[in-house]
């Protein structure tokens, strides 16, 4: 049984972080050799060096799908790849974005999380989380990693500078 360890830490940050509010008034822009979408079924499928960005958030893979509500609003991305990666500012004043990557990336636009699954790994401030399993809070920074005896979770926090 997988145990579940919480680290409600703001990725080592003393305060607490957020994802860039501007990054939401930015338009979404997807780059992929292919797409088909179905509007009937509020679903696309892009396929080939996929690429999402909005302001400072970008998620790449293999293949990215996109499901949409009833009134044509995204809901989720589903990113597969060899790995599939995401990176977002949290503050304007962050020198580098918090990089992700695994075999699978979901990201709930709603409520910004991202979910990493299949040799996860979360890299921030120089601190990195890894396990087979992560979530990760885009507006507060919370990093939930899941793992069990044989597949445990790793973190490496780096000392303050002084």
């Amino acid at each position: 049984m997988a145990k579940h360890v919480i680290f409600a830490l703001a990725l080592i940050a003393p305060h607490a972080t957020w994802a860039l509010p501007e990054d939401r008034d930015q338009p979404i822009e997807i780059n992929a050799d292919s797409a088909v979408i179905n509007e009937k079924e509020n679903r696309a499928k892009y396929e080939g060096a996929v690429e999402v960005t909005q302001g400072t958030f970008k998620l790449t893979g293999d293949t990215i799908d996109l499901t949409t509500n009833a009134n044509n609003e995204v809901e989720r991305f589903v990113a597969i790849g060899r790995p599939a990666r995401f990176q977002s500012l949290r503050r304007a004043t962050d020198s580098e974005p918090v990089r992700g990557r695994s075999a699978q990336i979901t990201y709930s636009y709603d409520d910004e999380f991202v979910t990493l699954i299949g040799d996860a790994e979360v890299r921030s401030e120089g601190s990195v989380f890894s396990g087979p399993e992560i979530t990760y809070d885009l507006n507060s920074g919370e990093v939930v990693a899941a793992g069990s005896r044989a597949d445990r979770v790793n973190m490496t926090m780096q000392p303050k500078k002084q």
